[in-house]
């Protein structure tokens, strides 16, 4: 039996930022009856960030759903999207001088029949909502994620930490990047709500308080009213947050 799956997404330019360089996409394959959502947030000067993240979305849409991606376990085909997508946006970064070096972290969720597969390059971040609890799916690609790993700073050290923007994996910067994607799949449960978010949220809203509104309000108030927290304490970064709520029947919720 398929699920209900409910999108919400809003993005926001932030308060410091000219321009948004967050990108958002949700789709929904009917070949292969499969829900995507992708947020992905991009780096590099002038308009390239906004390039890497927009090529982002783009790819990994196009890729996961083409007809010689359908013949793959969906595991594979995460994997195949992400490195098409790296693929993609470093030839654009060689082709044009402007944005040499941009890059883009991305994070994904597929959400197929009972199964949840998730897939993530970078610090943008999956959390999953469930059973009045938050727990946080991925790991960050960066480098205070490698020092707290590591022993060398705690978690309240990593608040505020000077080097948090240095991140040790993304798409785009390299000819080859190898791109985190969940060993195993999640068994869906009822109201399970996915939190996808670029750093520019939690680089400000703790998880106790992205749970609190989630948990507590309906999915696209929630998203607003989770730009507008952060937007209240800096808005220092683009804000993007996507929420991924699942019900128990089959009527098409996006």
């Amino acid at each position: 039996m398929s699920r209900n799956v409910i999108v919400a997404h809003r993005t926001d330019v932030g308060l410091e930022r000219e321009e948004n360089q967050d990108a958002c996409g949700y789709w929904h394959d009917a070949a292969s009856d499969c829900y995507l959502t992708v947020v992905a947030d991009g780096m590099g000067g002038a308009a390239c960030g906004s390039i890497a993240s927009q090529l982002a979305t783009q790819i990994v849409h196009e890729r996961l759903f083409n007809e010689a991606a359908r013949q793959m376990p969906m595991i594979e085909r995460l994997d195949y999207a992400l490195t098409e997508a790296n693929r993609v946006i470093y030839q654009r970064a060689a082709s044009d001088g402007r944005c040499h070096g941009m890059g883009s972290t991305c994070v994904v969720v597929a959400v197929t029949g009972e199964q949840a597969y998730l897939a993530h390059v970078g610090d943008s971040r999956i959390y999953l909502i469930r059973d009045g609890r938050i727990a946080r799916l991925t790991r960050d690609h960066s480098r205070v994620q490698r020092m707290l790993d590591d022993g060398l700073i705690s978690e309240e050290e990593a608040i505020g930490h000077p080097e948090s923007n240095v991140i040790e994996r993304s798409l785009g910067p390299r000819s080859s990047v190898t791109p985190e994607v969940r060993p195993e799949p999640i068994e869906l449960c009822e109201d399970d709500t996915f939190v996808l978010c670029t750093d520019g949220l939690t680089g400000l809203v703790r998880d106790d308080e992205i749970f609190e509104l989630v948990n507590h309000t309906p999915i696209k108030p929630a998203c607003e009213a989770l730009i507008e927290m952060a937007n209240q304490r800096g808005g220092h970064d683009n804000i993007t947050v996507a929420l991924v709520r699942i019900g128990a029947d089959v009527t098409l919720g996006f």
